[in-house]
């Protein structure tokens, strides 16, 4: 028996570098698959913008069969989306928690609401890009957004500016588009809402002239003329009815910005873990239902992960960092 020890020692090494291997295959190169249910983790309540893609997404991945576990919609709201990052990271290192994510992310740490920075997460993919459009009422004196911007060049605080959130997608993608066209932004009269509705109420009853928000909640009154929207933050024009709507590129201002959505994971995930999610993104967006709704809701199909996801969100960390900064918001 002792000729043969050896033999057992070299068995019982290779059986724990198997087992070792099992248990950490994500760091050894293997396949990752869920194995439990995934929470996709929202920051905002039931019934919300980002609640009602959330769950559009989980329909599509469980009845196209691209996630194979149940996919269950955690909504975790509070401190202006903060919360929801916080029960994210812990589960660090578990492809099973993800988050539906946004410029949230970079704008709160910048603006001292959290301590998070984007880099304390896993970015996996962006989903969609939603662009900003910038509304007057049917009867306002501008025609455009240049000939708007031109008065706001030089009178700076003559005009006030609705929107929901102070240093969110829609106030970033107005500031840059009139800092690129002259105005003193430091000057700007801006006027926060609850709701995208309370804002261009506000814009019909003349109590502001201009509200900047996503498509969707403006294109009902565009629809029955008592408005006009005299530009979208898109890198060109979109289709439907918003194919009159110029860019500010064609009128001359160099402002592009987008309100995209993104899924993030803690920190710490392996390699495999990524993989897979971005596999499943892959498949998401040929599916011809996700296809409808992004055309439907205006929203632009625009992938990215990997190197051009790093690149991106750094740059936009720039970007957020530069304008906030400017008008006093970063701290």
């Amino acid at each position: 028996m002792k000729k043969q020890e050896p033999f057992y020692r070299v068995l019982q090494a290779a059986l724990a570098f198997i087992a070792a291997c099992l248990a950490f295959g994500p760091a050894y190169g293997q396949p990752w698959r869920p194995n439990k249910p995934i929470e996709i983790i929202v920051s905002s309540g039931a019934g919300g913008n980002s609640d009602k893609l959330a769950r559009t997404i989980q329909r599509i991945l469980q009845e196209e069969k691209i996630v194979a576990t149940p996919l269950i919609v955690m909504n975790k709201t509070g401190g202006n989306q903060t919360l929801a990052r916080v029960y994210l990271n812990q589960h660090p290192g578990d492809g099973h928690y993800v988050e539906l994510s946004n410029p949230t992310l970079i704008a709160n740490q910048l603006m001292g609401l959290t301590q998070q920075h984007y880099k304390d997460f896993t970015p996996i993919a962006v989903l969609l890009d939603e662009y900003t459009v910038f509304s007057v009422r049917a009867d306002a004196p501008f025609k455009s957004g240049a000939e708007l911007m031109r008065h706001l060049a030089n009178q700076p605080d003559s005009l006030s500016i609705g929107l929901t959130t102070r240093g969110g997608a829609n106030h970033v993608s107005f500031m840059l588009a009139a800092k690129a066209a002259g105005v003193d932004i430091r000057r700007v009269k801006i006027v926060s809402f609850k709701s995208n509705g309370e804002s261009i109420t506000a814009l019909l009853g003349g109590h502001i002239d201009l509200v900047a928000s996503s498509a969707s909640p403006a294109l009902p009154h565009l629809q029955r003329g008592a408005t006009r929207i005299v530009a979208i933050s898109a890198p060109k024009r979109m289709g439907g009815v918003l194919a009159d709507v110029p860019t500010w590129i064609e009128q001359k201002i160099n402002a592009v910005n987008s309100n995209w959505r993104a899924l993030v994971g803690p920190k710490n995930l392996q390699p495999a873990q990524v993989a897979y999610w971005e596999a499943a993104v892959s498949k998401l967006g040929e599916s011809e239902t996700w296809r409808n709704e992004l055309a439907a809701n205006f929203w632009e199909l625009q992938p990215r992960t990997g190197r051009a996801l790093q690149d991106f969100l750094a740059a936009d960390y720039r970007e957020h960092k530069e304008i906030l900064a400017e008008i006093g918001l970063a701290k």
